[in-house]
């Protein structure tokens, strides 16, 4: 028994790991194990105070707070803007008045980068005429994705989306909200988001700074909407590239199914976050008496191609994660009827001499060939004919 267990334990060996079979199941298992654990310490680290937040902010409260991961400290920056003057100075959170730092004849921009000091935020929300549900949702990252028009603001509550370098998609919490005269914008992380909103005022293109406030709301939007772009096409890409190696003759599948899932987790994230704002968009392409006026409507026009593109990009890889699940499942098939052909082909070669040798070890008293003084040569030589004979037969069939 322990030598048929060993013969067993032989042919696997040389048979199955020379397909990275045993080590493509192996590595698909720990990748899942390490998912796994990964989502358990990801809950299991959440302190009791983090769960009473988020049970706090699905219910109406008289106070709300930040329910997210990062642990940044509120930073406040205000640009004051009109056609001949441009200053930034940074506001200390608690201002006891932020609406007196705004007058009639420019626009302000409040750029709020960290939301843990929800007190403050819920304070300047509030000084400029928003209801504390408003506060809930600039404090709540996990919130639809919407945009809103009332009769004095706009408020567009989405997600900014970037690829790290170990190939996650990043999203950060982003809330605008745009008045007659004053602009708005939140954000979780300390990140460089709107850079480019600031130096468009700085270069004043497109005549920004003669312009309503809604110009430099679309400059904002403008900029979560490239991130978007850049991180679908990313997604695209990679996926285009695992297509190309599952379609390969001696592609390395170490890690393929890892890598698919990974582009399915960031696909999904990329939906999430601009699927419903391409359903709402239409709400910003009606003039809007002190923010959006005829002229601005070719720029909201041109993000909302953008935002097009970004959904079309979305529904190509779906198409892609589709066929490639397919093909997946297909070269693993394809592979594994090779490891059967394989030993099957074994086994046919191994038939006859089993067959052979089981005659001869019956020990009868009178079988003349075990007494025959060539006996041994003449049975080792059966046996390799045999072999050779079926293994040049299935080979000229080409079996195998």
């Amino acid at each position: 028994m322990k030598l048929r267990n060993f013969y067993l334990l032989f042919l696997l060996l040389v048979f199955l790991l020379p397909d990275f079979s045993l080590l493509f199941f192996w590595q698909n298992y720990i990748f899942c194990r390490r998912e796994h654990n990964s989502l358990k310490n990801c809950f299991s680290a959440m302190t009791p105070r983090s769960r009473a937040i988020i049970k706090n902010n699905r219910q109406f409260s008289k106070d709300y707070y930040y329910s997210g991961h990062y642990n940044n400290p509120t930073r406040i920056r205000m640009t004051r803007y009109n056609s001949t003057i441009l200053e930034t100075v940074s506001i200390d959170p608690n201002t006891e008045s932020f609406i007196s730092l705004t007058d009639e004849n420019s626009i302000c921009w409040f750029e709020v980068q960290g939301l843990t000091d929800s007190a403050n935020i819920t304070r300047l929300l509030k000084q400029f005429g928003m209801h504390s549900l408003d506060a809930r949702e600039v404090l709540t990252p996990a919130h639809v994705v919407k945009i809103d028009v009332d009769d004095d603001d706009i408020m567009v509550v989405l997600n900014s989306c970037a690829i790290t370098a170990d190939r996650k998609v990043h999203s950060d919490h982003v809330c605008l909200i745009v008045k007659k005269n004053v602009v708005l914008s939140f954000n979780e992380g300390h990140t460089s988001l709107f850079d480019n909103a600031y130096q468009a005022l700085q270069n004043d293109v497109m005549y920004i700074r003669k312009q309503k406030s809604g110009l430099l709301f679309a400059f904002l939007l403008n900029a979560v909407m490239a991130d978007l772009i850049e991180s679908a096409a990313q997604v695209e890409g990679l996926l285009e590239r695992i297509e190309d190696q599952l379609l390969g003759h001696n592609y390395n599948q170490k890690n393929i199914g890892a890598k698919i899932q990974q582009c399915r987790h960031a696909y999904l994230i990329l939906r999430k976050n601009s699927a419903p704002l391409g359903q709402q968009f239409y709400k910003l392409l009606v003039p809007f008496d002190g923010i959006v006026d005829k002229q601005m409507i070719p720029v909201l026009k041109d993000i909302q191609d953008q935002l097009e593109y970004v959904i079309q990009t979305i529904k190509n890889c779906n198409d892609i994660l589709s066929s490639l699940a397919d093909l997946y499942v297909s070269n693993n098939d394809f592979k594994m009827n090779a490891i059967m052909k394989r030993l099957t082909v074994v086994s046919t070669i191994f038939a006859p001499i089993t067959f052979l040798v089981g005659v001869w070890g019956m020990n009868f008293e009178y079988m003349p060939e075990l007494k025959w003084k060539y006996g041994y040569a003449a049975a080792w030589a059966i046996l390799v004919l045999i072999s050779g004979l079926t293994w040049r037969y299935m080979k000229k069939k080409d079996w195998f």
